[in-house]
């Protein structure tokens, strides 16, 4: 069996901040293996070190197999993206390697090119490891590597064993949690008896003195005695409590809460027809990309637009908002609408949290702290410049101005909103929209994040 090994493998690119710290793992030329992981966890580095692109800081990397890398493909343009992509994929398939590296091979693909990818990787012969968030491709993994914290943890399934089991771990991790917080309360309780206890005594031996029915001497000999062994007592209950404290702490932090809370407005979402398009003609240049198009959707639908990249369905997105205009034809919108394009630029980069939060859902300071509490930015973190947030912070925060405040919009349009998302901020965002009581316009090519979020129908551009 040819193979790559990672022996005790460390790496860093800043010293103080190691990206793997120690990691041992094995890839072979006969399984699929998924790397997932938290946006800046390590999975390229990791694909990186399979290459041979870059050496361990310490420890090492033995290669018996061949290896081809594809590279995240990043496109302004969906249709060149996607056929630049698919021309990649093709020399991928076409080297013979005896393991594949491809990062993020799904992002920019169509679904029909999407399906040929899905095809061709099934019947590769041969290994291949893919960094990806893309569920439809981790459900066909043989296993799933997680990288978190420098460390790396190895599940032996496919996407829905993974789901499983870390649902699994969760559930141990809360159990202890909540026994560790029962033992806490128990020791707690047993200090102030003792405390009580302790204080009773000294009050009844100062009586037996004040009475003189016990000597002053002896009644110091025994109230040092028992001093002595309160205080032998209280030193092994207090080490026990801080052992729980720690555990407790440790525990806590290994618990996963990224609940959002998108609150119910009082104001009741457009009911009526929302988008109405009749006859729209549309194109650039010479080419015509719509040409007698009628649409239209009411309060509260749930509508996937699909079709194969350069189609226009972020052109008719676009059309919707206002930010172009029709040759000819209506495009008439009613109630509010807000538009989270695919780079999330909805947000100003140089304002805080709380001051895009105010601005945007329109409210004082206060209430932008409590929206931003809802969405897991707290204390000192609201404060972030969104400029230097993550991607998934820079969803939270997205989500926060548009969807937090009580004046949320009637339609959510939503445009490739999975793309560059790891797996933890697609959850989230899958979380918050069902949450959401508006209607939503949705371009996807993510099959899964349709279904979770109870898309119920579907519109297709030729």
């Amino acid at each position: 069996m040819l193979t790559i090994s990672l022996s005790n493998v460390s790496f860093s690119y800043d010293s103080s901040n190691p990206i793997l710290d120690g990691v041992s793992v094995v890839f072979n030329n006969s399984d699929r293996v998924a790397i997932v992981g938290d946006n800046g966890s390590g999975k390229t580095t990791l694909l990186k070190l399979l290459a041979g692109e870059i050496a361990p800081d310490s420890g090492n990397v033995a290669h018996s197999a061949t290896t081809y890398m594809m590279k995240q493909i990043n496109a302004m343009d969906a249709k060149s993206g996607g056929e630049r992509q698919s021309a990649e994929l093709w020399r991928a398939f076409n080297s013979g390697a005896a393991i594949l590296l491809l990062d993020e091979p799904t992002n920019n693909l169509d679904a029909d090119a999407k399906q040929r990818f899905f095809s061709e990787l099934m019947a590769y012969p041969f290994g291949v490891v893919v960094v990806s968030h893309d569920r439809e491709l981790l459900q066909k993994m043989d296993r799933i590597i997680e990288v978190a914290n420098g460390k790396l943890r190895v599940y032996g399934g496919n996407y829905d064993f993974y789901v499983a089991q870390k649902r699994a771990e969760q559930e141990t991790i809360m159990a202890k949690y909540v026994n560790t917080k029962k033992e806490i309360a128990r020791l707690n309780n047993t200090i102030d008896i003792a405390q009580n206890t302790r204080q009773h005594h000294e009050a009844k031996q100062a009586k037996e003195i004040a009475s003189s029915r016990r000597s002053r001497i002896d009644a110091n000999a025994l109230k040092g005695k028992s001093q002595e062994t309160e205080a032998k007592k209280r030193a092994i209950i207090q080490k026990k409590l801080d052992t729980q404290l720690d555990l407790q702490q440790e525990l806590s932090s290994q618990m996963i809460d990224d609940k959002i809370k998108i609150p119910v407005p009082n104001k009741p979402f457009y009911s009526k027809e929302l988008v109405q398009i009749s006859d729209l003609k549309f194109g650039y240049g010479d080419r015509m990309i719509f040409n007698g198009f009628d649409f239209s959707m009411y309060g509260g639908d749930r509508i996937r637009i699909i079709g194969r990249n350069g189609s226009g369905k972020t052109t008719l997105l676009k059309l919707i908002c206002g930010q172009l205009k029709p040759k000819s034809g209506a495009v008439k919108v009613f109630g509010k609408i807000a538009y989270l394009n695919q780079d999330l630029s909805v947000l100003d980069k140089d304002k805080t949290i709380i001051d895009n939060i105010m601005d945007i859902a329109g409210v004082l300071k206060h209430d932008a702290h409590v929206i931003a509490a809802n969405f897991g930015f707290r204390g000192n973190t609201s404060n972030k410049k969104v400029g230097v947030l993550s991607g998934g912070e820079l969803l939270k925060a997205t989500l926060a101005a548009v969807l937090g405040g009580a004046d949320q919009p009637d339609l959510l349009i939503l445009d490739e909103p999975t793309n560059n998302l790891e797996i933890k901020s697609i959850v989230i965002l899958e979380d918050a929209l069902n949450q959401y009581r508006g209607a939503i316009l949705l371009v996807s090519h993510d099959e899964i994040f349709a279904k979770n979020i109870n898309v119920d129908k579907q519109i297709t551009i030729n």
